[in-house]
């Protein structure tokens, strides 16, 4: 999905959204510094289960994820990152580039994004940022789970 698709499918969800241009790639929580409050970033990661995959989208705030925590709550064996070489061959895109939405994986989504009016997050290009409410997120996404 481009982003003109992504704002298609955001105005026809009838999201609060914007869609931020910037001259400066912006791949990690790092490359944000500067431009958004880290706080208030929403990286979408990619993480395989013996069931399949999913779309993990995690407040900037965290320092880590308890994957063992995951792993009860989803009720699955085993739980990781999806590497390089299967988000690429899966899904056609980088990693530090996957989209918070449009991406068509279930949803598991932090519950600290809530204490934010908006939450900033990929859009599937590098040069671009998504604003949105966690609450549009919610409804423009498969959330399968939220967690604390």
């Amino acid at each position: 999905m481009n982003v003109k698709d992504l704002k298609e499918k955001l105005l026809n969800q009838i999201t609060d959204f914007e869609i931020i241009q910037h001259d400066i790639p912006i791949k990690s929580k790092n490359d944000a510094l500067g431009y958004f409050k880290i706080e208030e970033t929403a990286p979408t990661l990619i993480v395989k289960t013996e069931t399949g995959f999913y779309a993990l989208i995690i407040s900037g705030e965290r320092s880590k994820v308890d994957f063992d925590a995951l792993k009860d709550l989803l009720g699955c064996k085993k739980i990781g990152m999806a590497d390089k070489k299967e988000i690429v061959n899966n899904f056609n895109m980088e990693p530090g580039q996957v989209p918070l939405v449009g991406h068509n994986l279930p949803c598991i989504i932090d519950n600290r994004i809530f204490k934010y009016r908006f939450v900033y997050g990929g859009t599937g290009d590098c040069y671009y940022t998504l604003k949105i409410k966690p609450d549009d997120l919610v409804k423009v996404n498969h959330v399968v789970l939220q967690f604390d």
